[in-house]
């Protein structure tokens, strides 16, 4: 489902209606407040056309679908207008209207034929009103949010129920093998309990005095098995940990020298290998020298000679290989890796969703708040934090989509859109000329100054805010469609 149709049917299903709730956002504290609104708009003109009347506000349809808007009573989308500019506005209206014999109306008269008796501007209201519905938006994000994440505990989140062993190999004479056990299986339980990791699984295997019970799924198939289990040795507690081959890039020294995906490295200069870090510490120690490694494949142990690259391409490592992390234990001879935790999906009671709503709201707020620190520290790459445009969005969004397809639930589809009301709120909430935090920030110097700032300067400031934005949207927007963010994920 990655393709521009998916993305398209994304960008409907996912943003549109966050913004349609901002916006709705605003309209709702506008009203408790007192604003009188003219226009509650989606997408940004040209209009297509009227699509009702509601009390004094018109509900609008515009050909940009990248946003919506609400008019307030004298102002624009971005800022609040001064007198000489709506007289001015005003003539030119009337000398437009008055050629094509129609006839003029201003913004208050308007109002007036709408049927509202006190018509007020965003400026009639007091400032804590005024910051109530600029931060409406905002606050509607995150009760959709807080709603959604809600409706996700309320029908069930994952829980672990235990942990899983992964069969990468199996020793052919081992009373593993004798039982049935094969490569690729998966063991879930044993003895007809869950365990926690490999280690309470193994655990309970050489602590067994009579013959066990696995289960494992093959492929989809779940089957159990019966397993003897030989007497116990003193190093049967102690595995040992490998690297294994996961994915070889084609050229490179370690496909020259013959690795395969699969493959298990054992030693490295006849030094063993004690796990991933170990490799990687021994491949940059001997960068531009020529190794050996001794692997195993299957049943079958070989060496191999390679040189690590001193100046390898991006992303693709001295060797041109990629490796995880192995196990081995010594009593059975088997390899095998930690599985995946086994999970079950658990309806929460009230009380813990409403819990888990607003935790994770919380959450997310913390992690983006968390993000520049992250990027100074390097724990996260500016490609890992890179900004992401409708576009973007809405290229993961067609993943998602088909996430929640494949697994018959909602769940996916609603965690993405809550996950995104939220930064949507957040960003909206920055105090950057044209968002709403920024005008919520004229709002605040005019209650530490006692009086407002001129309408003049803030307008300008807003519009010089809002032409920084949209070159910086443009330039988003067309480094997701050059650079698919769906590249830069796992």
């Amino acid at each position: 489902m990655n393709d521009p149709l998916s993305a398209v049917i994304a960008f409907f299903v996912v943003l549109i209606p966050l913004i349609l709730i901002h916006e709705l956002g605003h309209f709702v504290t506008a009203k408790s407040v007192g604003i009188t609104i003219l226009e509650f708009a989606i997408g940004f003109p040209p209009r297509i056309k009227r699509l009702f009347t509601w009390g004094e506000t018109e509900f609008t349809l515009n050909w940009i679908p990248l946003g919506g808007f609400v008019r307030p009573l004298g102002e624009d989308m971005i800022r609040p207008l001064d007198e000489e500019t709506v007289q001015k506005e005003r003539e030119a209206l009337i000398a437009r209207q008055t050629e094509n014999d129609q006839p003029y109306h201003s913004d208050l008269e308007e109002a007036k034929a709408r049927g509202i008796q006190n018509p007020k501007t965003v400026n009639e209201i007091r400032p804590l009103g005024r910051i109530f519905f600029l931060a409406g938006g905002a606050i509607a994000n995150f009760l959709l949010a807080f709603v959604l994440f809600f409706v996700i505990a309320v029908t069930g989140i994952p829980q672990s129920v235990g942990g899983s062993v992964g069969i990468v190999s199996v020793t052919p004479e081992s009373a593993l093998a004798e039982a049935g056990i094969q490569n690729g299986d998966l063991i879930t339980d044993i003895n007809g309990a869950k365990f926690t990791d490999s280690q309470s699984f193994w655990n309970t295997y050489y602590n067994s005095e009579t013959p066990l019970t696995v289960t494992l799924l093959r492929g989809q198939e779940s089957e159990e098995i019966e397993i003897v289990v030989p007497p116990p040795t003193v190093q049967q507690f102690l595995p040992s940990s490998y690297a294994q081959i996961l994915g070889v890039v084609p050229d490179a020294p370690g496909e020259q020298a013959g690795m395969q995906p699969g493959d298990v490295v054992l030693t490295f200069n006849d030094h063993p290998i004690n796990g991933v870090e170990d490799f990687r510490t021994l491949t940059r120690e001997n960068v531009g020298k020529e190794v050996s490694l001794t692997l195993r494949r299957g049943n079958e142990t070989l060496d191999i000679i390679l040189t690590p690259r001193a100046n390898p391409p991006e992303g693709q490592g001295a060797i041109g290989i990629l490796i995880g992390g192995i196990l081995e234990d010594r009593g059975t001879g088997l390899l095998y890796q930690e599985g995946n935790e086994q999970l079950v999906i658990a309806p929460q009671p009230l009380g813990d969703s409403i819990r888990y709503g607003v935790d994770r709201v919380v959450s997310v707020i913390t992690m983006t708040v968390e993000i520049p620190q992250q990027l100074i520290s390097g724990a996260l790459t500016p490609e890992e934090a890179r900004p992401v445009s409708v576009v973007g969005m809405s290229q993961i969004g067609a993943v998602v989509i088909q996430q929640s397809i494949d697994q018959g639930r909602l769940s996916p589809i609603l965690d993405f859109i809550a996950v995104i009301s939220v930064a949507l709120g957040f960003f909206n909430l920055l105090p950057i000329p044209a968002l709403d935090g920024g005008r919520i920030l004229f709002v605040l110097v005019e209650i530490v100054r006692g009086r407002p700032i001129s309408p003049e300067r803030e307008g300008l400031v807003h519009l010089v805010g809002l032409a920084l934005l949209l070159s910086l949207s443009v330039l988003v927007i067309l480094n997701d469609v050059i650079n698919p963010i769906m590249n830069s994920l796992p």
